[in-house]
């Protein structure tokens, strides 16, 4: 298993630039050997937007991905408040405020989730939601040749970055793509529902189809 630091995150280098093109070549380089495709690719947030754009950019990078609540689009009026939210959390990041938003989460996430926060600057989260625009990830869907599992976060929970409406709207215009929300989860689904995310995965790995039913 991989779990890469994307740039401008963890102890990967920084740039002054932070377009989703630059994330994807990152990952693309990423194999579990020379010429050998991935079983499963898992990608959280903008990690599912990362990983859907490598897996329609090469047919022979994985076999299957599993996407956990990505910004699959981003209007305008989103930006801004979306930015606002996520510097927020970084600015002054604690572990106790996080578990008591949180009561669902392990101690050892709001531990990471600290970790990370206190190592990605506002620049970068500035530059990640302004490199790119318009951000419409959908077109990309069309390019993608293997099973996609799509989970979103429980609509109720004011979290989700896929709502229902949307998912069902991709599921039924893409064959290879399936869609369902984990009830109870926020956008943090793999913290708030960890097994529930193994679940699909496994089964994802073994016959590219969702563990359960949407």
């Amino acid at each position: 298993m991989v779990a890469p630091d994307q740039r401008g995150h963890g102890r990967a280098p920084r740039t002054t630039s932070y377009p989703l093109a630059g994330f994807v070549a990152d990952t693309l380089r990423l194999r579990p050997a020379p010429g050998k495709s991935w079983d499963l690719v898992v990608g959280h947030s903008l990690g599912g937007a990362v990983a859907l754009l490598a897996a329609a950019g090469s047919e022979d990078w994985t076999r299957s991905v599993l996407l956990l609540d990505p910004p699959l689009t981003l209007g305008p009026g989103s930006v801004a408040p979306l930015l606002a939210e996520t510097i927020a959390e970084i600015t002054d990041p604690s572990a106790a405020r996080i578990l008591s938003e949180n009561p669902g989460w392990h101690a050892e996430d709001a531990h990471q989730k600290v970790e990370a926060a206190r190592v990605v600057s506002p620049f970068t989260v500035e530059r990640v939601l302004s490199d790119t625009s318009p951000w419409d990830l959908e077109p990309h869907l069309d390019d993608v040749r293997v099973p996609i599992r799509l989970l979103g976060a429980d609509p109720a929970s004011g979290s989700a970055s896929v709502l229902p409406e949307q998912g069902e709207r991709l599921a039924a215009r893409h064959a290879n793509l399936s869609y369902a929300f984990v009830a109870g989860a926020g956008h943090s689904i793999h913290r708030d529902s960890a097994d529930r995310v193994i679940a699909e995965a496994l089964q994802a790995t073994v016959t590219g189809a969702p563990a359960t039913n949407p």
